[in-house]
């Protein structure tokens, strides 16, 4: 092993003693180029799971681009592209295109033509590196998870604040060693990472079809059945009959802020819950913003209580839902974003709830979205949904089966997650300890 010395760099700690500590403006060098006039109207997009990808390759697509190309400025192969806005998350990457980016990126270039470009790409993939940059940024500060992850907050890092950090640089022959082996090694690490994700995405779907199938066919494989007349859903059991939502629900929502503003959050009061708080279609009364008792009384009608069935309405994450189970601060309340709805005697929340995750729901949204900004299910539309409705006492059995499978399920994806969060942690681990020299490469 070769000899190191302290480098007086918390997150960088001991390096070989023959490496250097360098700035990044001294390093690397920002290719700051306007796409006017136009040279390319391919537009590139920049995530932490995929890198730098054509824009229409992107999973999930992406944001609607510009119709004017010139606002945009130009990225080149072997560019380390770098998202301005998020990099303490990880976007990140190594362009292999020519292209054009958004106005945020930093586009950055070794000084030295003997520097190897994937050296320094890789330095800034660690998560030792990304946590460096903490408070750096202008705007809102990154808070930490309890599982250790950075919570994705948009904070834009400074091109002049990012240049005056060290990084440990070695000889160019030895970044070369240590890339050639990294990109070796790593995309073996990423084809086990996508194997593990598929299994997931596998589990997620396999839980999907569970519940539709119990939600409109019920638990009797023998039942008779009939046409629903609904074209969605195809069969259902002979006994059972339709209805609306709201035709046994109340559906509500908050009516505007009423002027309320983030800097009335209170450090303890009511939890005033979003779509941020809804995880794997549960609660997570953790990362809460609070109001006091005036704001929460003003609006009595959205004041949640157990049995209430809470469902995004608005934005990306239209569709997500939670029961409320229980109210670990005994009150709760929601923003705009999220309707509350709470079943009457003929509809078991239980069952809602689940309906709610069916593919027929879920399907439902897709097709709303398509052609909207700005996702958006009124109230209205909420209470016009058809759902299948079994006898009181057969949605009680469909919701207990449904939830004992859920729980087994979920149980199956946590474990993936868990193998996922410890591939993941090894995959940064050992890039950081190439690249900071305490593992050498023969």
């Amino acid at each position: 092993m070769a000899e190191m010395k302290d480098s007086g760099v918390a997150w960088i700690n001991a390096i070989p003693k023959n490496w250097e500590l360098k700035k990044i403006k001294y390093t690397l060098q920002n290719r700051n180029e306007n796409n006017n006039p136009i040279r390319s109207r391919d537009i590139l997009s920049l995530t932490a799971k995929q890198g730098v990808i054509p824009l229409n390759e992107r999973e999930g697509g992406g944001n609607k681009p510009k119709e004017d190309y010139s606002a945009y400025k130009l990225a080149y192969p072997n560019d380390i592209v770098m998202n301005s806005m998020n990099v303490l998350s990880g976007s990140v990457g190594l362009s292999k295109y020519f292209g054009c980016v958004s106005p945020v990126y930093y586009m950055l270039r070794p000084i030295n033509i003997h520097d190897d470009v994937r050296y320094f790409n890789y330095i800034f993939q660690t998560t030792v590196f990304q946590r460096s940059l903490l408070g750096l940024g202008n705007g809102i500060l990154m808070k930490e998870s309890d599982n250790g992850k950075l919570n994705t907050i948009r904070m834009r890092i400074p091109l002049d604040k990012l240049g005056n950090l060290f990084i440990p640089v070695p000889d160019s022959v030895t970044q070369k060693k240590i890339s050639d082996y990294l990109d070796g090694i790593i995309p073996e690490i990423d084809v086990l990472l996508a194997d593990i994700e598929k299994q997931i995405e596998t589990l997620e779907e396999y839980k999907k079809s569970v519940i539709t199938e119990a939600v409109t066919k019920g638990l009797d494989p023998d039942v008779e059945m009939k046409d629903s007349g609904i074209e969605w859903i195809g069969e259902v059991p002979f006994h059972w009959s339709s209805t609306r939502i709201g035709y046994e629900s109340w559906i509500r929502a908050r009516l505007g802020w009423k002027g309320l503003k983030a800097e009335e959050y209170v450090d303890e009061g009511h939890p005033f819950l979003s779509a941020f708080n809804i995880v794997d279609n549960q609660i997570k009364w953790e990362s809460l913003n609070y109001i006091n008792d005036e704001r929460y009384e003003e609006s009595p009608e959205i004041m949640l209580k157990i049995g209430d069935i809470v469902l995004v309405k608005d934005g990306a994450g239209i569709g997500k839902c939670a029961r409320i189970d229980n109210l670990p601060y005994k009150t709760a309340t929601t923003n705009g974003s999220l309707a509350v709805i709470s079943t009457k005697e003929n509809l078991d929340y239980n069952y809602l709830y689940f309906y709610l995750q069916s593919a027929m729901f879920q399907n439902f949204i897709i097709r709303m979205m398509n052609g909207m900004g700005v996702p958006h299910l009124s109230q209205e539309e909420l209470r016009k949904i058809t759902i299948p409705f079994p006898p009181i006492s057969e949605q009680q059995q469909i919701a207990l089966y449904l939830e004992q499978k859920r729980v087994e399920i979920d149980s199956s994806i946590s474990e993936k997650k868990e193998q996922l969060e410890t591939l993941e942690q090894y995959k940064k681990s050992l890039i950081y300890e190439y690249v900071t020299g305490k593992k050498g490469v023969q």
